[in-house]
């Protein structure tokens, strides 16, 4: 089994309600789902057992305030670089999760039924088609052992994650950069010019997505979902979709 982990900042609040329905409905297979919340009081659930938990951001050692201290106070995208940093060490300060945790942004919707697992207990994998080479970039500043690994892209709004994995990529970039933590160096690592509004400068997702292609190839399975960045709440369209991703910037009645 794997849980399940939903950063929920203060742009995705508004529908959230509906996409935590959804996940509870068409993700197959978990336990249990943490929302970390910048905002606990901006979470309703009623579930009627302790199928949710909703986490404080305060849990963590690191906050909005602490990024600004290394890409500056005024930056639109320091929640943007604090969500990847929470999904790197959930398992560390998230009482009782499971090993496998399943990550999904607070603005994907699964809109079927949508398997994690193989039947003999791998993780499945769904991939993009994009290539951004900053994020390799900030990769390789990490550690030389960070690539690009596959052709493919691993930035498509959720990723399972496995704690000894997650361990393991945090272990490697700290012995790498000796005194510092690896949320410190992954910041630092970000070109300044990429810390703003404009571009963006690391991606957790394609991090892990690239190392487990090249270290754990045989141990997982990669399967294409069909899915879409849409800007309108129509399901009617979506009959063979497994999710789409409805962004707050997209989002039109």
């Amino acid at each position: 089994m794997f849980d399940i982990i939903i950063p929920l900042g203060p742009n995705d609040t508004k529908y959230f309600g509906l996409q935590l329905e959804h996940t509870r409905k068409y993700v197959i297979g978990y336990r249990r789902i943490y929302i970390i919340a910048f905002d606990p009081n901006a979470v309703i659930v009623d579930v009627g057992d302790n199928s949710v938990v909703v986490v404080p951001e305060s849990v963590f050692p690191f906050s909005k305030n602490t990024v600004s201290v290394y890409h500056g106070g005024a930056n639109s995208r320091n929640g943007w670089y604090l969500q990847q940093l929470l999904k790197m060490y959930a398992w560390a300060y998230i009482d009782g999760l499971l090993d496998r945790y399943l990550v999904v942004d607070a603005d994907a919707f699964f809109v079927n039924p949508t398997m994690f697992e193989t039947h003999d207990g791998k993780c499945l994998y769904n991939f993009a088609r994009e290539y951004h080479y900053p994020y390799f970039e900030h990769m390789a500043r990490l550690s030389p052992i960070f690539s690009r690994a596959y052709e493919l892209s691993g930035i498509c709004h959720h990723m399972m994650f496995e704690t000894r994995i997650v361990k393991e990529i945090i272990g490697k970039v700290e012995a790498e950069h000796k005194g510092k933590r690896f949320w410190e160096v992954f910041l630092e690592c970000v070109e300044p010019g990429l810390r703003h509004g404009i571009g963006s400068g690391a991606s957790e997702y394609e991090l892990y997505f690239h190392y487990i292609m090249k270290t754990r190839l045989d141990e997982i399975e990669v399967r294409e979902l069909v899915w879409d960045n849409v800007a309108k709440w129509t399901p009617e369209l979506w009959l063979e979709h497994d999710y789409v991703a409805w962004h707050h910037y997209d989002q039109k009645e």
